[in-house]
């Protein structure tokens, strides 16, 4: 039996953080290595490739503990990678004070993602961001440059009068 671990850092600290910035400024500080990134993503060992307004690419290694019993990674790996950066891409663009949660995910899966232990890079462009609502669509592609999968997302525009009746309960 293998064993893989890691650390985090509260989440609640990090949500303050984003919302006290420009979501450009707040990104490129986490790829700067200023402010840790969040726990999913640590789980994930993603890795902040670029970030633009507008526009984010991540990485994250294909590696064996992501499999299903087909020997193959999960789906949701893939998905939860261009989750995080279709959102990302619109966040980039957003005001200080205003964050986003994704309300709609479609994902197109074109071949399998193997565990090769390879980087697989997922990059996203926001298309339309507003005041209720943004869009953004991606891909993931392996190390071949083959997309693995295409993905876009609808997000809500959210502001911190919304996320204080949502906050995380304590720990």
């Amino acid at each position: 039996m293998r064993e893989r671990t890691f650390g985090w850092t509260d989440p609640r600290e990090l949500a303050q953080s984003a919302l006290g910035e420009e979501g450009l400024h707040w990104l490129r500080r986490m790829k700067d290595g200023d402010i840790p990134p969040p726990p999913a993503a640590q789980l994930l060992g993603m890795e902040i490739e670029e970030i633009d307004r507008g526009r984010v690419a991540f990485s994250m290694r294909a590696e064996e503990w992501m499999c299903t019993p087909q020997a193959v990674v999960h789906g949701g790996m893939a998905a939860t990678l261009l989750d995080t950066v279709l959102a990302l891409a619109v966040a980039s663009k957003l005001p200080k004070g205003k964050t986003c949660q994704t309300v709609q995910l479609n994902v197109n899966f074109l071949r399998p993602l193997l565990p090769t232990g390879e980087k697989v890079v997922a990059e996203a462009t926001a298309i339309h961001v507003g005041t209720t609502i943004g869009t953004s669509e991606g891909r993931i592609v392996d190390a071949r440059g083959k997309t693995i999968a295409h993905a876009t997302a609808t997000l809500a525009i959210l502001g911190t009068e919304k996320l204080d009746r949502a906050a995380l309960p304590d720990a």
